[in-house]
C-alpha cells in the first residue's frame, strides 16, 4: 500500500517549509499567488489529499453528527434520515449513521466509537432493550449535544423529540 502524501512531502519536493505548503493549500494571503499555484500543482501531481481528521483535531470540531438508529429498514427512520441529511448538508455537516440492530450492547459500542471519533453531536433513537443512559455520560460531561428521537427517555439532561403515533 502506497504511503499517503503529506504536506511535508510536498515541502521537501518544492524545497519550502511545510507551513508555507499548508498556508498555500488554504489560499492564505500570506503566500504569493505564484507560490500557491506551484503548491497546488505539486499537490495534485503527488496525489495529495487533505487530512481532515488531523485538521479537525486541531480545530476541536469534526463537522460530523453521529446518528444511531435501531434499524435502517424502517420507513420512518429512512424518512427521518433523509430530513436530517438535508438539514445537516445545508449547514455543512456530515452524518455518520450506524444501526444498533435493537441491541443495547451494540448501541453502547457505537456511542463509544462516536465519542472517540469526536462527533460534534449525536441523534439517537434508542434500541428497544435500552434501559439506562449511562453510556451517554461522556457526551454529557463534555457538553456535546445529544438528542433522542423517536424513542425518548425520561431524562432531565437529554432532550427528546418524539411523535404521537396514535
Amino acid at each position: 500500500m502506497k504511503k499517503e502524501t503529506t504536506i511535508y512531502d510536498i515541502a521537501k519536493e518544492l524545497k519550502i517549509s511545510a507551513s508555507t505548503v499548508s498556508r498555500g493549500l488554504r489560499n492564505s494571503e500570506e503566500v504569493k499567488k505564484r507560490t500557491a499555484t506551484l503548491i497546488a500543482k505539486k499537490a495534485k501531481e503527488m496525489g495529495y489529499r487533505p487530512n481532515n481528521f488531523a485538521a479537525n483535531l486541531r480545530n476541536k470540531y469534526t463537522d460530523a453528527i453521529g446518528v444511531i438508529v435501531p434499524k435502517l429498514s424502517s420507513h420512518f427512520i429512512a424518512s427521518a434520515l433523509a430530513g436530517m441529511e438535508c438539514v445537516a448538508h445545508g449547514n455543512k455537516y456530515n452524518l455518520i449513521i450506524a444501526q444498533s440492530l435493537e441491541k443495547y450492547e451494540k448501541e453502547k459500542e457505537i456511542v463509544s466509537a462516536m465519542f472517540a471519533n469526536r462527533v460534534d453531536g449525536v441523534l439517537l433513537s434508542l434500541a428497544s432493550d435500552t434501559r439506562d443512559l449511562r453510556h451517554l455520560s461522556p457526551f454529557l460531561r463534555t457538553q456535546t449535544p445529544v438528542i433522542l428521537f423517536d424513542r425518548g427517555a425520561n431524562s432531565e439532561d437529554i432532550s427528546s423529540i418524539t411523535i404521537d403515533n396514535y
